[in-house]
Order: C-alpha cells, then structure tokens, then sequence
C-alpha cells in the first residue's frame, strides 16, 4: 500500500483579495500535488490563536493574528 502524505496550504488574506487563489492551486497542481479537498473560511481571532498556538511567545503574534483575522 502507497504511503500518501497530506499538506495544509493557507492562502492569506491579501492573495485572496488579489485574485490569486487560483494561481496558487494550478502551481501545486503543476508541480504534481491532488487537491483533495478545500474550504474557504474567515477565520475568527479565536481560531488563529490556537492555530498559531507555537507562535503565542512570538513578538509578532499579535499582529499575525490581527492581519490574518
């Protein structure tokens, strides 16, 4: 059995209001990686902070978050 490896891609607020998100999928996808699956989402302050988790002790943290929110 094949071992397949799964890889999270998030394209930032700026890329999206860009009109690059299409861009960015057809690059993977031309360098060999299947989309398996996609959500779009805004993501609340709340959900960054955990996502970014291993950030929190950064100095750019707050920002980060701000920017991403």
């Amino acid at each position: 059995m094949a071992n397949f490896e799964r890889t999270f891609i998030a394209i930032k607020p700026d890329g999206v209001q860009h009109g690059l998100a299409g861009e960015i999928i057809k690059r993977f996808e031309q360098k060999g990686f299947h989309l398996v699956a996609r959500k779009f989402l805004w993501a609340s302050e709340e959900y960054l902070k955990q996502h970014y988790i291993d950030l929190k002790d950064r100095y750019l943290f707050p920002g980060l978050v701000k920017y991403m929110n």
